[in-house]
C-alpha cells in the first residue's frame, strides 16, 4: 500500500492536469460536429489564458503549502496529530475533511460579496466544457487553496495527503465541467455519495436557486445533509450568468475589466 501511495504522490500534477484536459477536450470534439471545433478552440484559449495569473501564484502557493505543513507536522498541530491511527485511515479522514471544509468555503464564495465577485468568473461560462476547469480568477483559486490549508491545520494533515487528495480529485474536477452527458446510471450509482458531473452542472445553472446548490467538490453528502442538494435534467440547464451572455462577454479581456466585479 505504501508503494502505491508513494507512486501516486510522485505524479507531476501539472502534467496530469494538461493530459486530462487534452483527453476530455478531444472526446468533446469527437462527440460534436466538425464545425464546432474552431469555436471550441477559441473558447479554450480564453479559458486557459485566465490561468496565467495562477501560474505565477502557483510558485507562492506551493512554497506556502510546504512551509505550513512542515509547521503542522513539526508542532503536532491538529486532530490527527493527537491520536494514533493507521496512515491509510488518516488519508481517508484527511480527504473527507478537506472536502467538508471545501463545501463550507464554497458556500461562503456564494454568500459573501467580496468572495462572490471573484468566484463569479468561474460561473461566467455560458458554454460548459472541460476548459471551464481553467476559468477562474487567480485570487479565487488562491482562496480555494486557503480552505485546503485551513483543513490541514484543523485536522493535522501532511503534505502527502494534500497531494494525494488533489490527484484523486483532479479527474473528477475536469469531468464535472465536460460538455458530454454521462449515463443516468452514473448518477444513480455514484451519486449516492459522490458529486457526479450532472450534479455539478446544476451548480452552473443561471437560475440563482440552482447556482446556490450542490456545493460539494468530491462528496455530495454535505449538500444532502445541509439542505443544498438540487436536481434538474442537464438539458434544462442554462449555463453562465446573465451579464456574461454574448460572445464579446466571453473573451479574456472582459475579466480584467474592473466593472464586472461590482455585482
Amino acid at each position: 500500500m505504501n508503494n502505491v501511495i508513494e507512486s501516486l504522490i510522485s505524479i507531476d500534477t501539472d502534467k496530469m492536469f494538461v493530459i486530462l484536459l487534452a483527453i476530455f477536450f478531444t472526446i468533446e470534439q469527437l462527440l460534436e460536429s466538425g464545425s464546432a471545433i474552431k469555436k471550441n478552440s477559441v473558447h479554450l484559449f480564453h479559458s486557459v489564458i485566465l490561468q496565467a495569473g495562477y501560474i505565477i501564484l502557483n510558485i507562492l502557493i506551493a512554497s506556502l503549502f510546504v512551509i505550513v505543513f512542515d509547521w503542522v507536522g513539526g508542532n503536532k498541530i491538529g486532530l490527527l496529530n493527537q491520536i494514533e491511527l493507521p496512515y491509510i485511515l488518516k488519508i481517508l479522514i484527511g480527504i473527507i475533511a478537506i472536502d467538508f471544509v471545501g463545501y463550507w468555503a464554497h458556500r461562503l464564495n456564494h454568500k459573501r460579496h467580496l468572495f462572490r465577485r471573484l468566484h463569479r468568473v468561474h460561473h461566467s461560462d455560458t458554454k460548459m466544457d472541460s476548459s471551464t476547469s481553467f476559468r477562474a480568477h487567480p485570487f479565487d483559486v488562491f482562496l480555494d487553496n486557503a480552505s485546503v490549508i485551513a483543513a490541514g491545520i484543523l485536522f493535522g494533515l501532511d503534505i502527502n495527503i494534500i497531494i494525494l487528495r488533489w490527484i484523486l480529485y483532479m479527474p473528477l474536477f475536469v469531468a464535472h465541467h465536460s460538455s458530454f452527458r454521462f449515463p443516468t446510471w452514473v448518477e444513480s450509482f455514484f451519486g449516492i455519495i459522490f458529486v457526479t458531473p450532472n450534479f455539478h452542472k446544476v451548480h452552473h445553472h443561471q437560475d440563482q436557486q440552482y447556482t446556490d446548490s450542490n456545493y460539494g467538490n468530491m462528496f455530495i453528502v454535505w449538500d444532502k445533509i445541509f439542505g443544498t442538494f438540487k436536481v434538474i435534467p442537464v438539458d434544462k440547464i442554462k449555463y453562465g450568468l446573465m451579464e456574461f451572455e454574448g460572445a464579446k462577454k466571453q473573451k479574456f479581456l472582459v475579466f480584467i475589466d474592473k466593472s464586472i466585479y461590482k455585482y
